[in-house]
């Protein structure tokens, strides 16, 4: 593309940025459905110029050069753009490399799971129930209810991902610090903790996302239950830079913003960054009693979702448990690549940027899960033909550590293809060069 078309582009982009509205804050960063994954891609092919050119999905990445304006608390932004990305075929990554930001990654990631409220009364409803015991090597848990095995499966892939060759795509990216770069490394066990909390209600489906900051509203609700969970396993001060807290929720008791099966709108999951200061972030306002600096991953129980968030879509009927192995592993790799989600304080005419973002697409925001979401899943799934089109890079099986067999979606690897860049980690799949780079590998 001529640097004229770039730069023309970009000053219509920055120009008409008042005129945007959209109900999609900058934060917190979603896996869509399948059909709302489908949806996003008709709607930029729909909105092509002449030229092949699709301007960028909300919200657009945060370049730090217009201010960045909240309309709402938690709600509509006008954002500052970023150059647009061609359009590609549902089931094929987004095209680009990622590009480093400047922020942290996670190079020794550690993950605590956090079971919240699935001992109430009522977290499945009238399902009968019973406690179990959890063991994911020298770490147990006692959970009231478990019904379909996925506080287990939770357990068990997070203890087992380290040191998979999916898992092991990640070890190409680093962080910069005064001495050099310090990269990724998840050869290790990632599973740090487990929390049954029956100790507060944890119960969101009264809250909604639109509502002000506070106990209403449903992501100061997780990123409170963040707080109490940072507190309980005793991560604080430089520990929390490499702590993921997965705040895991019971049927009935789960995110009502999330995805239900009749509708392209929702999410499956999500991870965040709790920086008030950051735009988007006014839920996260420390007089609520929210603690600063977290990362956290909120994952709905997405089996009310059914094959909208993954569930089938690997391993058929045998199958049901696919979409929290692939929805977990799709939030938890982007927080250990991106863990301050793209948060931006600050702007040129506020006298400087402070970018605490990661890795991610320089084009569209697009983090290493968000380009690979759903590859290879053929847009008729579930009504004709196979549900999986023979991709490089699709989604398939992976084995744990300790034998186990997951469904998991692949990871964008800029290494991969010789270093062209596509999705990667499943062996099955992989183009060559798929770790390619410095680390080691093995």
């Amino acid at each position: 593309m001529r640097l004229r078309t770039i730069i023309a582009l970009w000053l219509v982009c920055a120009a008409s940025a008042g005129a945007l509205t959209t109900t999609a804050s900058a934060h917190p960063i979603k896996l869509l459905t399948f059909k709302g994954e489908v949806a996003k891609h008709q709607q930029q092919a729909s909105s092509a110029t002449r030229e092949g050119i699709v301007p960028p999905p909300l919200p657009c990445p945060q370049n730090g050069l217009l201010p960045q304006i909240e309309l709402a608390p938690g709600f509509p932004l006008i954002p500052n753009c970023g150059l647009p990305e061609l359009p590609v075929a549902t089931g094929a990554p987004y095209p680009g490399q990622m590009s480093y930001y400047g922020g942290r990654v996670q190079t020794r990631p550690r993950e605590y799971l956090v079971l919240w409220g699935w001992g109430e009364h009522g977290a499945f409803g009238s399902r009968s129930c019973h406690t179990e015991r959890i063991r994911a090597g020298t770490l147990r848990a006692r959970v009231g209810c478990d019904p379909d095995g996925a506080a287990r499966y939770m357990a068990n892939f997070l203890r087992q991902i380290g040191g998979t060759q999916w898992a092991n795509v990640q070890d190409q990216y680093y962080e910069v610090t005064p001495h050099g770069k310090s990269f990724i490394d998840e050869r290790r066990n990632l599973l740090a903790g487990i929390w049954a909390d029956d100790g507060r209600a944890g119960n969101l489906s009264g809250t909604n996302a639109g509502n002000p900051a506070g106990p209403t509203n449903t992501y100061t609700d997780l990123a409170l239950e963040a707080t109490r969970a940072a507190r309980h396993f005793h991560v604080k001060g430089r520990a929390l830079a490499n702590a993921n807290f997965v705040i895991a929720q019971p049927q009935a008791f789960s995110d009502p913003n999330a995805a239900n099966p009749s509708s392209i709108f929702g999410y499956c999951a999500f991870h965040d960054y709790t920086l008030f200061r950051a735009t988007g972030n006014s839920y996260y306002d420390p007089k609520t009693g929210v603690e600063q600096g977290l990362s956290y991953t909120n994952m709905p129980y997405v089996l009310t979702a059914g094959a909208g968030c993954g569930e089938g879509l690997v391993n058929g009927a045998h199958g049901r448990l696919d979409g929290f192995s692939i929805a977990l592993g799709h939030e938890v790799q982007e927080t250990v690549t991106d863990p301050g989600a793209e948060d931006v304080v600050g702007n040129i005419l506020t006298g400087g940027t402070t970018y605490y973002g990661g890795w991610y697409d320089e084009f569209d925001g697009n983090e290493n899960g968000d380009k690979c979401a759903y590859v290879g899943v053929s847009p008729l799934a579930g009504l004709a033909g196979p549900t999986l089109l023979p991709v490089p890079g699709r989604l398939g099986n992976i084995r744990g550590s300790r034998g186990g067999t997951f469904a998991v979606q692949s990871l964008w690897s800029d290494a991969s293809g010789n270093g062209l860049g596509w999705c990667a980690g499943i062996s099955s799949t992989d183009l060559p060069g798929a770790l390619a780079g410095e680390p080691p590998y093995n």
